[in-house]
Order: structure tokens, then sequence, then C-alpha cells
């Protein structure tokens, strides 16, 4: 019997249109679970990336959030985080983007095994990927206590592609005719096993690397999604399909 085909699927910035994490720690800080000093530090940050100061503010904000709740764990009680885990998921996981939403049912339809690899917690991994039909997932894990969260954490954001491999082995599928798509210099692994990598709405490390090795590049902006490929000639990239939202 053949081994079945798969796609591998980041999920923050690739398919949900914000990020799991960050939602999940913005519902936190509106809750009070998280300290005062950690709200105002993360809005600074976040109104930098607003305004657009630098070249680097989004991850400057991206990392700082991750920084704070990581170092907040042995004090954030698991009964909240919960609750806020629950309100993210159903106030937001219906916020994607309609180029890999439909690549995604599309690969379904062909008989692709779905991967989701993610850096957000897998108590939000889970329930999202349920909803969009993958077929396995994995997520960071924090390790709990009987109250709060001890502080250790299985981090799933880099070394996608051991992950990757991982996963493979265990359910038995083939590297032929694979696809993996990602937005951020984290899924550089996984993109380079695949046959068909796609760099979709790429950070600028990624775009680079993405030319470097002829990748896919999709951009999804208001109601249009362009596709870039390498061109056969003089290797420039060149516009090779639009299409309307």
């Amino acid at each position: 019997m053949a081994k079945q085909k798969f796609a591998a699927f980041d999920i923050d910035g690739t398919l949900f249109r914000s990020g799991l994490y960050r939602e999940v720690a913005y519902e936190l800080m509106k809750m009070g679970a998280l300290s005062q000093e950690i709200l105002d530090e993360t809005t600074l940050k976040n109104r930098e990336w607003r305004h657009r100061t630098h070249g680097n503010a989004f991850e400057e904000f991206d990392m700082l959030v991750v920084d704070r709740v990581d170092n907040a764990l042995t004090e954030l009680r698991i009964d909240d985080y919960e609750e806020a885990a629950q309100m993210v998921i159903e106030k937001r996981a219906d916020n994607v983007y309609v180029y890999t939403r439909n690549l995604l049912r599309h690969l379904k339809e062909q008989g692709y095994f779905l991967i989701a690899i993610s850096g957000s917690q897998v108590e939000l991994v889970e329930p999202f990927a349920t909803k969009y039909g993958f077929d396995a997932w994995i997520g960071q894990q924090w390790e709990r206590g009987d109250e709060y969260f001890t502080g250790n954490i299985i981090k799933t954001h880099t070394g996608k592609d051991k992950i990757l491999e991982n996963m493979i082995k265990m359910y038995d599928l083939t590297l032929k005719d694979s696809y993996a798509v990602g937005d951020s210099n984290g899924d550089v692994g996984m993109l380079h096993m695949v046959d068909y990598p796609i760099a979709f709405n790429p950070t600028a490390e990624l775009y680079e690397k993405a030319v470097d090795n002829g990748w896919t590049i999709a951009i999804e902006r208001k109601n249009m999604i362009y596709t870039l490929k390498k061109g056969p000639d003089d290797g420039a990239y060149v516009l090779a399909q639009t299409d309307h939202l």
C-alpha cells in the first residue's frame, strides 16, 4: 500500500491572521491574570510596532510577549489560562487567511494528511487544528502543577524539521509531492524538506531564503492574492498568478 502524502502548515501568521499565543496573552492581561508591569511593557512595544518605528518592531514586540509570559508562568493560575484559551478559540478562530484556508481544503480533498506545527500552546492548537480538519498537530507544552504552571516548557517554534521528521515516521508518510507552508524564519527547516515549499506573507528573513532556494512566494493583501515564482530564464521572480478573494 502506498504511503500517504502530507502537507505541513505553520499556524500563527500562516493560517491564523494573528498569533494564538499573543491572543491568549492579551486575554490574560484583560483579565488581570498577568501583572500591570507586563501590560505596560507590551503595550509600549505594541505601539512601536503599530507605528512602524523600525524594521524589527514586530519581532521585538512578539519576543517581549513570549519572554514576559514564559517568565510569569509560576504566577499564572491554570484556571485563568484555560478560561482565556477558550475565549480565544470561541472569538477568534475564524480569523484566518483565505489563501491558506483554501489550500488546506484543496489538499484535504486530494487525500493529503494534514499536519499543524505551531509554537503556540497545544491547548490552543488542538481545538484550532480540529476545526480546520488537520489530522495531526503539535504545540508548545507548559508543565502543570496543582494550581499554577511550574515554568517548565517544551518549545515547538524552532526545530520544525526534526518535529516533522518524527511525524513522518510516526504516521508512515511519504515526502513525495509533499507541501509545507510557513511565514517566518522558524519555518525554514520544514520548508527545506518538502517538494512544494511555500513562503506565505514572508518576513524579510524568510523572503531572502525563499528567493535563494527558488521557493514559491504567496502574498495575501486586502482582497487579492499574488503568487510569485522564479522565472525559467534569468531566475528573477515573476508574478505567476493573481486571485481575487
